[in-house]
């Protein structure tokens, strides 16, 4: 168990004692506006760095078999028919929402030229949340109301008087629609909401509808449906009649390794201007992002953010103490930005977790274990005590974004199966976040609870 200093007796005490990873920013300037003025001393181009970003082909790492397929998929759609469905799936960062941008481009520039007017929309359904909401951004994305006379409101209409207008600005303006649906398991209920038939979930009824327009609903245009998600047995939670009728191919992205991200930000470092990068700048970088499951974009915003830290420090050149100070700034921000946004009984709950991992000597926890320490933590700050099930619904949503992971297992014939549970953050680094909240900075963390904790994890 890591030894704390007696003093460190709550959490906001704990997040005192560690403090915030910072690196210093100084100017000597007489007029901090000049900058504005002033040429940048680092970036050429920063807009390269840019995650929604697409570049050329001969940028794109390591996906050339990706692309070929994708390409495949939605080649009808350059004669105005309908492609085949297809599920991209694969960890964050491994390339699928850029690969699906940059040839279903392609593949709108290909239409243009053969006088086939082809749709494209992207819509991330992390932002959506629901069937009807994402019927409404879809049908707002590909409108043009000056041409079509439709209006689409936010709300005050039946769902099905929604689809009616998305397929009237299909067919009024499109010969094929390309959907791009990015984390469309976000559509789909957690897996233990047993309430929710697949046929009833969401992500369901919105493919089946789009897989059968042209066959209900009389729409002449093509559509092609791509679905992304990190969620690599997303495919096989998909109602029958969905897989049926939708029918999609799956195409698994695999992670970056060190070299193909290094490769990835040798192509980008023309964002940076000319020999301002020391050698070690993009392995370092490289080697950073691959033990975080090989995510390109940790890599690119890493790869900017080293390059802000010198700008930063008036320094000349990006230098390996800078990547190091960007990587730990990074690291503490997201995590903060992450934990503002919880819900309170949520940030009540992971702080119960990643108690459990920095207290003790174990990495593995069931959830009936996290639930007795989230009792004992929402009782100690006079928190009103929801019901395992409750809590363990509001941490299955930081599962897809990597701070947990959830997996049901089994130790045999004595309790049989149960759910476990391990952090895949720094639990420091949580708890540190955590304890910057105004009620949760109270929760208690003396002795006697790390105690506690030890003795409930080995019960």
């Amino acid at each position: 168990m890591p030894s704390h200093t007696e003093q460190v007796k709550t959490l906001g005490d704990y997040a005192a004692e560690k403090g915030a990873v910072t690196y210093s920013r100084s100017s000597s300037r007489d007029d901090p506006l000049s900058v504005l003025d002033e040429p940048d001393p680092i970036f050429a181009n920063e807009d390269l760095l840019r995650i929604d970003y697409i570049p050329d082909q001969d940028k794109i790492v390591g996906r050339d078999k990706q692309i070929e397929t994708v390409a495949r998929r939605l080649k009808p759609a350059i004669s105005g028919g309908t492609g085949k469905g297809t599920l991209l799936l694969g960890k964050s960062g491994s390339g699928k929402t850029l690969v699906t941008r940059y040839v279903s481009r392609e593949v709108v520039e290909r239409g243009r030229t053969n006088d086939v007017q082809i749709g494209r929309a992207i819509i991330d359904c992390a932002q959506r949340r629901s069937e009807v909401q994402t019927v409404i951004h879809l049908a707002k994305s590909l409108n043009d109301p000056a041409r079509t006379g439709i209006t689409v409101p936010h709300s005050g209409i039946a769902a099905g008087a929604y689809y009616d207008r998305l397929w009237t600005i299909i067919d009024e303006l499109y010969d094929a629609v390309i959907i791009v649906l990015d984390e469309i398991d976000r559509l789909a209920p957690p897996n233990d909401a047993m309430n929710v038939p697949p046929e009833e979930a969401d992500d369901s009824k919105f493919l089946m509808q789009l897989s059968r327009a042209g066959e209900e609903n009389d729409v002449d245009a093509g559509i092609t449906v791509l679905g992304i998600s990190n969620d690599l047995k997303y495919g096989d939670r998909l109602d029958t009649r969905v897989e049926s009728s939708f029918a999609p191919d799956e195409i698994v992205f695999p992670a970056y390794d060190a070299n193909q991200l290094g490769d990835i930000l040798t192509r980008r470092r023309g964002a940076y201007r000319e020999g301002v990068l020391s050698d070690d700048v993009i392995p370092l970088c490289s080697a950073f992002s691959a033990q975080e499951h090989g995510d390109a974009r940790r890599a690119l915003d890493l790869f900017r953010l080293a390059g802000e830290v010198a700008r930063d420090q008036d320094a000349d050149l990006v230098r390996e103490e800078h990547v190091r100070a960007a990587n730990d700034d990074a690291e503490v921000t997201r995590i903060q930005d992450l934990i503002r946004g919880c819900p309170g009984q949520a940030k009540i709950a992971i702080a119960a977790f990643a108690a459990m991992d920095e207290f003790t000597s174990q990495s593995h926890f069931k959830a009936t274990e996290m639930y007795q320490v989230y009792r004992l933590f929402a009782e100690s700050i006079d928190v009103t005590v929801l019901g395992q099930k409750r809590i363990t619904d509001q941490l299955r949503e930081y599962e897809t974004l990597r701070i947990i992971d959830m997996t049901r297992t089994s130790d045999g014939y004595r309790e049989g199966t149960y759910l476990q549970l391990s952090l895949l953050d720094e639990a420091s680094l949580l708890l540190q976040s955590i304890g910057l909240d105004d009620r949760c900075s109270q929760i208690p963390i003396d002795t006697q609870v790390r105690q506690q904790i030890v003795s409930i994890v080995g019960r």
